[in-house]
């Protein structure tokens, strides 16, 4: 048997489903600003020491946002039982200090090394840049990621706007058809405004949040010979 209205109600359940997802999904937004600008390539005043060991390479690491503390990563193993008698192994990522300000001269074996950078405004945040040291000195210069989720009174709005849009919308989708269906000219001009006011508040709410989210402004590098620098 099938009821009044049945057929519509399995209809209705999608575009419900997307709306309570938009307004579930959208406070998440973090706009991502362009790039920092291309560090030159100017080499920074250093002591430089003799010439590295053998097998290794020399790498001057600079900052231009100012003294920085600058980690290494590797790849790090921890045995594992195995009652197979098989050697077992979990691998982590581990970091140490590299350079505890920059600038800073550090000899490592030639080949890619993993740094690790912190990001403005984050606190405890690192981003690592594959750099590969090769067996003549050179210069690695980093301008730093920034990150600012300071946001005020209108992200706010925002989110309650888009919540409660998105409640109205809801409400004025599952209206609207029942009403058309049974020509109840009150109740199918209950849902039409209920479904343009819940329009009208998610898309004010959407902009809000993106007007007023979080900033992220990806850092840059310039990895450059330290004779071709001076």
């Amino acid at each position: 048997m099938t009821l009044p209205g049945s057929a519509t109600v399995a209809q209705r359940v999608r575009p419900l489903g997307g709306i309570a997802l938009l307004a579930a999904c959208v406070p998440a937004c973090i706009k991502q600003l362009p790039p920092a600008p291309t560090p030159p390539a100017v080499a920074p005043a250093v002591a430089v020491a003799a010439p590295p060991e053998p097998g290794h390479g020399r790498l001057v690491v600079d900052v231009v946002d100012g003294p920085t503390e600058v980690h290494r990563t590797h790849m790090e193993s921890l045995p594992l039982a195995d009652d197979s008698g098989r050697a077992r192994y979990r691998f982590f990522e581990a970091s140490a200090v590299l350079c505890p300000a920059t600038p800073c001269v550090t000899d490592v074996p030639a080949g890619n090394v993993l740094l690790g950078f912190p990001v403005v405004g984050d606190p405890g945040a690192f981003e690592t840049e594959l750099v590969h040291v090769g067996p003549e000195p050179s210069v690695y210069r980093r301008a730093l990621s920034e990150y600012h989720g300071d946001t005020g009174a209108l992200r706010v709005l925002g989110i309650v706007g888009t919540s409660v849009g998105a409640a109205s919308a809801i409400t004025g989708v599952s209206l609207l058809p029942i009403g058309l269906s049974k020509d109840n000219d009150g109740l199918a001009t209950a849902g039409g405004i209920s479904l343009g006011a819940g329009v009208a508040l998610i898309a004010f709410g959407i902009w809000a949040i993106r007007h007023d989210a979080p900033t992220y402004r990806p850092g840059s590098s310039n990895h450059f010979p330290l004779d071709a620098a001076r």
